[in-house]
């Protein structure tokens, strides 16, 4: 069964809590990264490059600071999209990228159903299409928390509570897709914008702390408060009538350690038609290097065709100015506040903005690169009409934080632990599920006994 969630999982380029909608949250990614790589390797002290590696070269010259913002990743981007035929031109000036359907605090969760849901492939392509349960959620409107939901703090580690049956909270940060909005390119508007799902460019895992006594993978100052509030309605009956209900708000911040990769060349398993992850879209081969792992030697020449030795500058000039690949390390910092996005939404949903302040290293446009920097995810409100509405999730979701594991439980078992001198078994930690954004890493893996 395909189910299409339009209320408080509307997984679409905005998100609302109900399908009616007047405002609906959005996200732009933004990205201010600071390269230095190597300039030159010279046999000379001003010209660059100069001599002939047999030569010992001793004047060693770096780039400098270089800049690399969300512009130049959209560029790149683009350039693979429209090189692969799914675009007809590069994005337009007014490009953003924005990550769709964003929740990012480590106290939101979704329900077993909509965790279990599988990736589907065509001749072992992802075609982007999943397959859901009954249980992942009502196809029209949501009368209740049961397919998204907020999960308090209910346990000492990343096993469930025996008292109470409660299972871990925060393994599903950060959750969502990642999409880049143009309502400049040709035939499209600021009403009706281009929308295009680029989640598999990218790579996000999570540092888990399974033997933490409080939390498992974040930190938070946080205060939660159940409060009356009334829903004016808004829709075509039963929604249009008033309500008065009990609802969960709150405020706070919360803190964990992120890796971010970015990568559009074929070491990435979405873009190498030769992996079972592969999207149907190719990414770049260098123009000089044939290899693009890192680790393998690229077989660049060292001698012409005439046996004579090739300068050091031989090769340079032949640019990939779109080929780029790197990771970045750092503490991802949240600031939200739980809330109605409209008084017609039936659950209220996480806004704030989120900082990272990373370290990384990467290989752009064929020169190693140090890396440092920030990204910034804005949410703000914005109207319902400018956003990507009416995308069925399951028409454009990438789980690329899956761990390929098969199972049809959304948590892990094991054989069994001891609490004061009572034996007990069962679900442990969630999955890396196959519809999740990351990867939350280490893995505990299902044991033989479970299985």
């Amino acid at each position: 069964m395909k189910t299409t969630i339009l209320t408080s999982v509307a997984l679409a380029a905005c998100m609302g809590t109900s399908v009616f909608a007047q405002k609906s949250k959005e996200s732009p990614i933004t990205f201010s990264l600071s390269l230095n790589g190597q300039k030159s390797v010279s046999t000379s002290a001003t010209a660059i490059n100069a001599g002939y590696f047999s030569q010992e070269p001793k004047n060693y010259k770096t780039t400098g600071v270089t800049k690399l913002t969300q512009t130049g990743i959209i560029a790149d981007i683009g350039y693979v999209l429209t090189q692969n035929g799914v675009l007809n031109s590069s994005f337009s000036s007014k490009a953003t990228l924005e990550l769709v359907q964003g929740e990012l605090s480590g106290f939101f969760n979704v329900i077993p159903g909509l965790s279990n849901s599988v990736a589907l492939y065509t001749n072992g392509v992802l075609d982007g299409v999943f397959d859901t349960t009954t249980s992942t959620g009502d196809s029209t409107i949501l009368a209740n928390g049961t397919t998204t939901f907020v999960a308090l703090d209910n346990g000492r580690h990343y096993q469930k509570n025996p008292v109470n049956g409660d299972l871990p909270v925060g393994h599903f940060q950060p959750w969502g897709q990642i999409f880049i909005k143009d309502p400049g390119a040709k035939g499209y508007s600021v009403d009706a914008p281009l929308c295009v799902n680029v989640t598999y460019f990218f790579n996000l895992e999570v540092q888990e702390c399974y033997d933490c006594f409080y939390l498992n993978s974040f930190i938070s100052d946080a205060t939660f408060t159940e409060k009356t509030v009334s829903q004016t309605g808004g829709g075509p009956a039963p929604c249009c009538t008033g309500s008065t209900s009990t609802a969960l708000l709150g405020k706070g911040k919360d803190q964990y350690y992120l890796t971010l990769s970015f990568d559009d060349t074929q070491t990435n398993p979405y873009l190498d038609p030769t992996s079972a992850l592969y999207t149907g879209v190719a990414g770049l081969l260098s123009n000089v290097a044939a290899n693009l792992d890192g680790n393998t030697p690229d077989p660049i020449a060292y001698y012409g065709a005439n046996g004579s030795e090739l300068p050091i500058a031989s090769g340079l000039g032949k640019a990939s100015p779109y080929l780029a690949r790197f990771t970045l390390n750092g503490i991802l910092v949240y600031t939200w506040n739980l809330e109605f996005v409209n008084t017609t939404d039936l659950l209220p949903d996480f806004v704030g903005t989120a900082t990272y302040n990373a370290n990384g290293y990467g290989f752009i446009q064929l020169v190693c690169e140090l890396i440092t920097g920030t990204a910034n995810i804005t949410e703000k409100l914005a109207p319902s009409a400018t956003c990507c509405l009416d995308l069925p999730w399951y028409d454009s979701w990438y789980g690329i934080g899956w761990d390929g594991d098969a199972t049809s439980v959304v948590y892990e078992n094991n054989a069994g632990y001891v609490e004061n001198g009572a034996s007990f078994t069962g679900a442990t930690t969630q999955e890396n599920v196959p519809i999740s954004l990351t990867y939350h890493n280490p893995n505990w893996p299902n044991s033989a006994a479970a299985e």
